[in-house]
């Protein structure tokens, strides 16, 4: 007989005479695989369903008849420690008066006393910022609690074979998810599972991948049964060990760095409690180093090429520290110092954490990333020390008993526990694993199997009071459970949109404001309408945190003529999230109404100042509204080199001339423009044939670099004394691979640098491949260069060509050309331009040989070229 089949015909032992906990453990599984499979059970309405299995559940496994003798002390928090927490929840969520209000929560006060200008002063208001939110986290919970309390009566109440009952369940999930998330990497597709995000699939698979390694295990050991087929027993040991590798292979192939470190860290610690209960001593210190040493050579080698590069965004700086995390944890402590005792309310992150962001605004945070420091923002010091003494015992008892207790079975199921507790411990500090309804059952689900493990040899006898008063909490849950989750999937399905039935659902904590709202937006015909004021200041009266709902406040006083009141919500939501987007542009919208321009540009400024995100709608918004561009430069753009050079281009972009010059000047004034600006607006002029204005511009940006462009020569950089800047009217120089270009700054006519062309003698070049474009007036140029040669063969040598640059044959002007060796010669021409011609082409130029002999080789350098005007002009 198997070992998995002796473990199920215990069922019917003596001293097993109910059906009643196997039955409630299959309810329980199945609330966990729903919750798994609806992507984590972030969707209310599925998670419900998991609720009323959860409730169902502990209903069968309590209403039992109680049997002492045989159960086991029961480990981890007592009734005491569990409903004070619970209890907490839910004092966040009870209406207290004002004054007391203000010594619980200052802030949360405060707050509240704005809404006296716009509405009838509050009286009693519950410490969550968002009550209706803290009331559903209140009953998950509960959920979670219930679950914990089952699975715990069933672990302290079975033989230690038996107990791995409820790892199966564990492990088969596990193993399904990893499965598919195996499809998904062979199909090329993100692997994820069935969640939304690949960190909490990961985050499952850390927590079941221990349980899975330690059950394994297990099986191997039970040797010892005297029914025990060694044949099955390897079979059934190999297929859970290769359930094992499929969910390692799939946490692997999740791509989640943490997900990866987490899962090794609950390896490491499976294999330190392993050491540690049976060495002492140097040896087990030895033994630790060991470990380490293979779990880092693991860490280095293991994983693919694409997890590693993943892991390169780890060590960035700025906003994008620790991917982008560390900036948010830093907002996320003055959320912390703003409700340091009481918090904002269990699950009330995401709306009071606004006011504080000041780093990647581009996004809104449901979540800090960091499960300690999200708990410690909403519970306070006193919920989170709360929270704390529920937990440290249950997390203690693993480890004690991964250590002390002489049972096999128990001590491999104590260290299958302390790895996933470790586990979700390293990836809850970059993460929110416990958010995810699927991951904190799970995480409840191996709580209870920790707490029901005795950690001596032989278990103690419980105490029947403490057991009695479990009993009567459990059940007081699932009652709770049974009632709370039909009534949230009543409401969601059939009342969710009708005011006067939201009214009253709200009254017992199950609330849709927003569906209010938006079902008020539609009239009887289904067309727009405005909602009404009386239902804004009522959504505004249950949220005050909220800048969204001051704005929607406002927009209703805006539609009365109300504009005293309009502005202050508008103040109060700008107060509320000072550096998010959406809420200022919003209020930039509504400011505009009031016809308070500098006031409605400055809000988008501080956008632009903040992010590069919303560019695009903010300038076609400026477009929109037919802002001059002046206004928009004096009001609208930040003192900020990324917004005014985003402008300028935008301008550019919509072939706006006047106003994108208007711009330049702007950018040029504040010091914000570089070469590559310059060039692209150069280029925007020169194709718009507004040569002299790109003229102009390029010798305002170059200042006191201009050297004379403009005034005596109208040709820069002819000393190249400059790198080239790649600008419509500098050197131009297309490389070949049989011509070495570049500045030489051995050898200069004038200044330290000189241009210097070597020929390799390959080819009989037709060359012309350095050139600049020099803008010009009509009239009379002298045109003159330095030119040295060494040892230029063939009888065509280099000189230059004059062109006009629109490629019309009204100008062709060529200067000598020199052969040989030749020391520092000037090259000169005077020619005139017709008043047709507006740019030039200065090129340098070797014709192709006639010769047999007509490879050219030898070096050329110029320098000190120049483009002056003369008196005369042409056709005046």
């Amino acid at each position: 007989m198997s070992t998995t089949s002796r473990v199920f015909e215990s069922i019917s032992s003596s001293d097993r005479t109910s059906l009643r906990a196997p039955l409630a453990l299959v309810l329980l599984s199945l609330a966990l695989g729903y919750a798994v499979l609806q992507n984590g059970g972030v969707l209310l309405t599925e998670w419900n369903v998991c609720l009323l299995l959860i409730g169902l559940a502990a209903f069968i496994c309590w209403t039992g008849r109680l049997s002492p003798a045989t159960a086991a002390a029961s480990s981890g928090p007592g009734p005491l420690v569990l409903l004070l927490f619970l209890g907490y929840i839910a004092f966040q969520c009870l209406p207290l008066p004002v004054g007391l209000l203000r010594i619980l929560s200052p802030e949360r006060a405060r707050i509240l006393d704005t809404l006296a200008r716009v509405a009838a002063p509050v009286h009693f208001a519950p410490l969550a910022t968002t009550p209706a939110t803290t009331f559903l986290y209140l009953f998950r919970f509960i959920g979670y609690t219930t679950a914990f309390l089952a699975i715990r009566e069933m672990s302290r109440r079975w033989s230690a074979q038996r107990r791995w009952l409820a790892v199966m369940p564990v492990v088969a999930f596990a193993a399904l998810e990893a499965a598919l998330g195996l499809w998904q990497n062979g199909a090329g597709e993100e692997v994820q599972g069935t969640y939304v995000n690949r960190n909490h699939f990961a985050g499952f698979l850390e927590m079941a991948l221990p349980l899975a390694l330690a059950y394994g295990i297990a099986l191997l050991g039970w040797r010892r049964a005297q029914r025990s087929s060694p044949t099955l027993r390897i079979v059934a040991a190999c297929t859970v060990l290769i359930l094992v590798g499929t969910i390692f292979a799939g946490l692997l192939c999740s791509l989640s760095k943490m997900g990866f470190v987490a899962g090794l860290g609950g390896l490491f610690t499976m294999a330190v409690l392993t050491a540690a209960g049976r060495l002492r001593g140097w040896k087990l210190g030895l033994a630790v180093a060991g470990i380490a040493v293979l779990v880092l050579f693991l860490f280095v080698f293991l994983p693919s090429d694409e997890l590693v590069a993943r892991f390169g965004g780890v060590a960035a700086q700025g906003d994008a520290a620790a991917e982008g995390r560390w900036p948010i944890w830093r907002d996320t402590l003055h959320l912390v110092a703003a409700y340091p005792i009481f918090g904002s309310g269990l699950g009330t992150y995401a709306g009071a954490f606004l006011k504080y962001q000041t780093s990647i605004v581009d996004r809104l945070f449901d979540f800090a990333h960091n499960d300690y420091l999200q708990l410690a923002a909403e519970l306070g010091a006193a919920g989170f020390l709360l929270l704390a003494a529920l937990v440290l015992p249950v997390v203690a008892n693993a480890f004690r008993a991964a250590t002390r207790s002489r049972d096999p079975d128990t001590r491999w199921m104590a260290m299958g526990c302390a790895g996933a507790f470790t586990a979700i411990g390293l990836h809850s500090l970059a993460d929110f694993n416990t958010y995810i309804p699927a991951n904190a059952l799970l995480l409840a689900w191996i709580g209870g199997i920790s707490a029901g493990l005795p950690a001596q040899a032989k278990p103690a006898a419980s105490r029947p009071d403490r057991q009695l008063a479990e009993r009567r909490i459990a059940l007081c849950l699932a009652g709770l459970l049974v009632v709370y989750a039909p009534a949230w999937i009543l409401f969601r399905t059939a009342f969710r949109s009708d005011p006067r039935a939201e009214s009253v659902f709200c009254r017992f904590g199950i609330c849709d404001t927003d569906a209010v709202i938006a079902a008020e937006t539609l009239d009887h015909a289904g067309n727009v309408a405005a909602v009404p004021e009386a239902v804004l200041l009522k959504a505004l009266g249950r949220d005050p945190h909220s800048p969204d709902r001051w704005c929607d406040a406002a927009d209703g006083f805006l539609r009365s003529g109300e504009w005293n009141q309009a502005e202050y919500c508008l103040s109060r939501a700008r107060a509320l999230g000072p550096n998010i987007p959406p809420v200022l542009m919003r209020v930039s919208d509504s400011y505009f109404r009031l016809d308070q321009i500098r006031l409605a540009l400055e809000q988008r400024s501080h956008i632009l100042q903040e992010t590069d995100t919303y560019d695009g709608l903010i300038f076609d918004w400026y477009g929109t509204k037919k802002l001059a561009a002046s206004v928009i430069l004096a009001n609208g753009l930040p003192d900020d080199t990324r917004a005014g050079r985003a402008y300028l281009r935008h301008l550019m972009t919509l072939d706006q001339s006047r106003d994108a010059a208007e711009a330049w000047s702007w950018n040029i004034g504040h010091g914000y423009v570089d070469d590559r600006l310059a060039n692209d607006y150069l280029g925007f002029l020169v194709n718009r044939q507004e040569f002299e204005a790109a003229a102009q511009a390029w010798a305002l940006y170059l200042g006191p670099r201009r050297e004379g462009y403009l005034e005596t020569n109208w040709i820069y950089n002819g000393e190249f004394e400059n790198e080239l800047s790649g600008s419509p009217f500098d050197w131009r120089i297309d490389q070949r691979d049989d011509v070495d270009v570049s500045r030489d700054a051995r050898m200069a006519h004038g200044g330290t640098h000189s241009l210097r062309i070597e020929f390799a003698g390959k080819d009989n070049l037709n060359y012309s491949y350095v050139s600049e474009t020099a803008f010009v007036k009509p009239g009379r140029y002298r045109f003159e260069a330095w030119v040295r040669t060494e040892r230029i063969t063939t009888d065509e040598g280099v000189g230059f060509q004059i062109l006009d640059a629109t490629g019309s044959a009204r100008l062709d002007v060529r200067t000598e050309r020199l052969t040989g060796t030749n020391d520092w010669k000037r090259i000169e021409r005077v020619f005139d331009v017709a008043p047709q011609t507006k740019l030039v082409r200065i090129q340098v130029v070797r014709q192709p040989s006639l010769r047999f002999d007509n490879k050219i080789s030898g070096t050329v350098w110029i320098d000190s070229v120049r483009l002056t005007p003369g008196n005369r002009e042409i056709g005046r």
